[in-house]
């Protein structure tokens, strides 16, 4: 299922990405959900790679934004795995058949996912994401490891449409985090599956919209509730610990992130990005964290309040 809103020549590579690995029409239904784009256009883009029809195009008058258009797609998804694949990404030969084989091993797989290659506008390779484990298999431990931090690009997860029917879909309330918030929920009632080959492209652009929201200053505020919202799938167990990781980690990526912004001159961003960091920090609101945490957050906030270029920003 590819949602898609005023794409240009990158659906392309998208859709060829599949239509190279898909399997007959009666086993893989491969559809571009359209978010209310120009009347007609993404018809006849398709179609000028898919004269033949393989590709259905379902167009809507209204939009319905990010996750509204997924949670179209999902709707309107016939298949027991559900793929959402981004207009601008694309997978590598072999994915589909990996995927499908860690469903196969057992029926309480609720999603899988391998390692992505994320690469800029010129399909250049920027990095390849985190391995998680040497061998394909159920990852153990998952829940706070994908609760600590995002870990998967969108473009490499596969989920069973039961898991959807199960948990609901992807909240409206965020702009940013919302597929990481899915994956903590999913993780917290199902066993997941790990490929660790780089099976999936992630491309990384100005146009994109996670580009265009760092740039707003939308991202963080958008973290920190996340992480509010993610504490809610955490059981007592790990909840504390968990949330401490996540906030020290999210905190320092944000300080980070504001000095790259201030080294391009990017002030404004720079400042929006500084002044969500307390409300990140907020979010254990009074809650006991021990040992390293409790010296690493003290010493995030400390670096805040003292080194001058952010201090100025701020």
């Amino acid at each position: 299922m590819i949602p898609a809103f005023e794409p240009d020549a990158r659906l392309r590579d998208s859709l060829e990405s599949v239509l190279t690995q898909a399997l007959p029409p009666a086993e893989m239904q491969i559809t571009v959900v359209d978010d209310a784009s120009t009347p007609g256009s993404v018809e006849r883009f398709v179609r000028s790679i898919d004269p033949s029809g393989r590709i259905d195009v379902v167009s809507h008058g209204h939009r319905l934004g990010l996750a509204g258009n997924w949670n179209r797609a999902i709707a309107l998804a016939r298949g027991h795995l559900v793929h959402l694949l981004h207009q601008d990404d694309a997978v590598r030969p072999g994915f589909y058949a990996a995927i499908d084989r860690g469903f196969r091993h057992a029926d309480d797989i609720g999603m899988a996912f391998c390692r992505s290659r994320i690469v800029d506008d010129r399909d250049r390779l920027m990095k390849t994401t985190s391995r998680q484990q040497w061998f394909a298999g159920v990852l153990a431990h998952w829940l706070p490891t994908i609760a600590e931090r995002q870990r998967i690009q969108t473009p490499a997860a596969v989920v069973a449409r039961t898991t959807y029917e199960s948990i609901g879909g992807y909240r409206n309330d965020l702009c940013h985090a919302l597929d990481w918030e899915m994956w903590v929920r999913i993780a917290a009632r199902y066993r997941v599956w790990y490929e660790p080959r780089s099976l999936a492209i992630y491309r990384r652009h100005m146009a994109n919209e996670t580009t265009r929201l760092f740039a707003s200053g939308a991202v963080w505020p958008d973290m920190a509730r996340a992480l509010r919202i993610n504490a809610a799938s955490l059981p007592d167990s790990i909840r504390e610990a968990t949330l401490a990781a996540s906030v020290r980690w999210h905190a320092a990526s944000a300080i980070r992130t504001a000095e790259r912004q201030l080294a391009a001159g990017a002030t404004a961003a720079a400042a929006a990005t500084l002044r969500a960091i307390p409300d990140i920090l907020d979010v254990l609101d009074g809650r006991a964290v021990q040992g390293v945490a409790t010296r690493r957050l003290a010493s995030l906030r400390a670096r805040l309040r003292d080194e001058p270029i952010l201090r100025r920003a701020a």
